[in-house]
């Protein structure tokens, strides 16, 4: 379990089909990807796609887009890349924060949650991997680990306004690095590689080019459940609380005033 102090709570993170102890130290338990609401929780669908690593790592590639094997195989014979995975990370989080949080400002994204990132390294649940050219960092990516399944929480690539052939560069060392990735992972007996959602509405340019990329590497579309559980008597007063606070923020903010306000 991933344990998390909230402002108002502490929070379990567990993934998959972990079950939280029945004294867990936390107000409110958070189970993601489970494949049914859990009892009496609130509960919200979530879409994702699952590359399956329990075949033969020949089986895997073939699924994979013939253009996606192209620049894999191009990346593994004349990028000159170099691959890291970081099973002990924590000496190495300030270095993936930096990257990251960069790639985020140059996204307009929010930079990663370093509580978040702590709290799966003390629960030695994160995992890093990188990807780098003549000691470049080029593409960083975090894991969690649960059981025999590996979920995708940040990806990370820094190229914009770099010329065309360092973006493709760029675009093909974040490829190889996803299959170095995967070839790791199978050998720790990781049978289930998540790529961390779908987005189920591709209107915008930016969520479709996303959505693209993850499954040209094929894989299998799921539909899962991320559900959040009271299990103290806080958990049990704070969850309606945050609710109704986050209902009213949401009001206020599309409120006609407000946009007008805003405009």
């Amino acid at each position: 379990m991933i344990r998390i102090d909230g402002r108002g709570a502490k929070y379990g993170d567990v993934w998959y089909d972990e079950e939280p102890s029945r004294n867990c130290g936390v107000d409110i338990v958070r189970y993601h990807c489970r494949p049914a609401p859990v009892a009496q929780a609130r509960f919200a669908p979530f879409l994702s796609l699952v590359t399956d690593l329990s075949v033969a790592a020949e089986a895997i590639a073939a699924g994979f887009g013939k253009d996606c094997r192209y620049k894999i195989r191009r990346a593994d014979t004349k990028d000159e890349l170099t691959a890291e995975f970081i099973l002990e990370p924590e000496a190495r989080l300030e270095e993936f924060r930096a990257f990251f949080d960069t790639f985020a400002r140059q996204k307009s994204h929010e930079p990663c949650d370093a509580q978040w990132l702590r709290a799966a390294c003390d629960a030695r649940q994160l995992v890093l991997g990188s990807a780098s050219r003549h000691g470049e960092p080029l593409v960083w990516h975090a894991y969690v680990l649960a059981g025999e399944s590996a979920w995708l929480q940040y990806t990370g690539s820094c190229y914009r306004d770099r010329e065309n052939d360092y973006r493709a560069l760029v675009g093909r060392a974040n490829r190889w690095l996803h299959w170095k990735d995967m070839l790791q992972f199978k050998e720790l007996g990781v049978t289930r590689y998540d790529w961390g959602g779908l987005f189920e509405d591709e209107s915008a340019p930016d969520r479709a080019g996303i959505n693209e990329f993850k499954r040209s590497f094929g894989g299998q579309i799921e539909r899962s459940y991320e559900c959040e559980v009271p299990v103290s008597f806080r958990g049990w007063v704070y969850l309606p609380l945050r609710e109704a606070w986050r209902r009213s923020r949401a009001a206020v903010r599309f409120h006609p005033s407000a946009a007008g306000a805003a405009g």
